[in-house]
């Protein structure tokens, strides 16, 4: 069950909101990914744990994802424990992907927060021949971050104008969190009707800088490796109205 990219949020929907979009478009290339969610989303104002796992299947499937999979962790308390690390380095020996997709730092929730230590410390274990845990060793060779917070700084953004409306239909199949419709269930931002809106203004603002209609963002550490400079950084830009 190797992947080439595996993307890990803290909940249920972290994924699509955060990252879908890079995703569609490495698997138009031929590339293979699966998707890690830490926490079933128990917690949530709305919807069940049942609710969001059958959601995150009909995603997984709607986003061709190779698989997918909940480690069960309690929801907001995700914290940086070594059985928590421990499972995701068997992932991460399971499934052996070269690039990690994890969340930021700097999100203000709490779980995505400890998401983002956890996969960094997780990363580098992973590779150790001594460190207690099922699977041989194997090394990553680089971990990105994701969010969709406003003071986010990106090292570098992905065009998703492509992709953006299959991104759109697997972030819809999580009904119970982002329901149009009026209903008596909790309000929140994600269920405000024009919720939509505010997700492409935030690709749009990060496309507008590369030529692109939409784009998502992506922070790492380091430097990356260029073989080809001028393909990598002096593509043509898309032409945008």
């Amino acid at each position: 069950m190797n992947v080439d990219v595996l993307a890990i949020g803290a909940h249920p929907d972290d994924v699509e909101l955060g990252c879908a979009g890079l995703l569609l478009s490495l698997r138009a290339r031929g590339y293979r990914f699966g998707i890690l969610d830490l926490t079933a989303g128990e917690k949530g104002s709305r919807g069940t744990k049942e609710t969001r796992r059958k959601e995150a299947k009909a995603a997984a499937e709607l986003l061709g994802a190779t698989a997918r999979e909940c480690l069960e962790l309690p929801d907001t308390r995700v914290a940086v424990t070594e059985s928590a690390v421990r499972a995701i380095v068997e992932r991460l020996r399971r499934w052996r992907p070269a690039l990690v997709v994890s969340m930021s730092p700097d999100d203000h929730h709490p779980d995505h927060a400890a998401c983002a230590h956890l996969v960094a410390r997780a990363s580098f274990l992973a590779a150790l021949k001594n460190y207690d845990a099922e699977g041989e060793p194997h090394r990553v060779a680089r971990v990105i971050r994701y969010s969709r917070h406003p003071w986010f700084v990106p090292s570098f953004v992905v065009d998703i104008t492509d992709h953006v409306e299959q991104k759109l239909a697997a972030i819809a199949c999580y009904e119970s969190q982002f329901t149009r419709r009026d209903d008596t269930g909790p309000k929140t931002p994600i269920s405000a009707p024009d919720y939509d809106d505010d997700l492409k203004a935030y690709w749009r603002h990060h496309g507008s800088g590369v030529g692109a209609l939409y784009a998502e963002p992506f922070a790492m550490d380091g430097p990356p490796a260029l073989v080809d400079p001028i393909k990598a950084l002096c593509q043509q830009r898309r032409d945008v109205d």
